[in-house]
């Protein structure tokens, strides 16, 4: 559930630490949080200062799905822009040998990946939909193409923080099929998710010229 009160004095304190390009954090007209305001004041004090201090940061969750924030300096709509621009995504994703789109669909698109991990290379079709009223781009794997993943989903949903800069939340979950090696599921997740997520960061930060 939502908190107020002290919650949200120190969310509003947290955004004020940040200088003075947001000494006040702006609101709606009528007094109300913006959408990353109303957001972060779900979590602990502790984890809305670090991830303003650091830009990015995996969360503790329970369940299948690696949960993470990320903190863009670009408004949201271009934000929404950039990170929708999902065959560019080698462009910050060290990972991927080669990307193509293969088809477009009515709400989105389906993408083939190539991934190179240490000595396995591993190819999969991802089918993303795109929201760009409600800034949510998820995907999952493509039911029509064979692969050796078992599982791949997620989603980017993203909110307002102010005229420029813009609140990332992602999650995503893997499951890999008995013949490809253990470590490869945690290779694309946990382990390189964080560098992977700050090369976006700087990309999106770069407005979509490198990190």
């Amino acid at each position: 559930m939502p908190r107020s009160g002290p919650q949200l004095l120190v969310v509003a304190l947290a955004f004020a630490s940040l200088g003075a390009r947001a000494s006040e954090p702006e609101m709606r007209a009528g007094g109300d949080l913006l959408p990353a305001q109303a957001q972060l004041a779900t979590e602990p004090p502790e984890l809305v200062a670090k991830l303003l201090e650091r830009g990015s940061l995996l969360l503790d969750r329970p369940g299948d799905f690696v949960h993470a924030y990320v903190v863009f300096e670009r408004p949201v709509d271009r934000v929404y822009e950039l990170l929708s621009a999902t065959s560019r995504q080698a462009e910050y994703r060290s990972e991927l040998a080669s990307l193509e789109t293969v088809a477009r669909t009515p709400d989105g698109q389906i993408d083939e990946h190539r991934i190179r991990i240490v000595f396995v290379k591993v190819t999969y079709r991802l089918r993303y939909y795109f929201d760009p009223e409600g800034r949510r781009i998820s995907w999952e794997l493509d039911p029509d193409f064979e692969s050796p993943m078992r599982r791949v989903e997620g989603y980017w949903e993203l909110f307002e923080m102010d005229a420029s800069r813009t609140l990332g939340r992602f999650a995503t979950a893997v499951d890999v099929s008995e013949a490809l090696p253990e470590f490869l599921e945690e290779a694309v997740t946990r382990k390189t998710l964080p560098g992977t997520l700050e090369s976006c960061r700087g990309w999106v930060n770069a407005d979509g010229e490198g990190p």
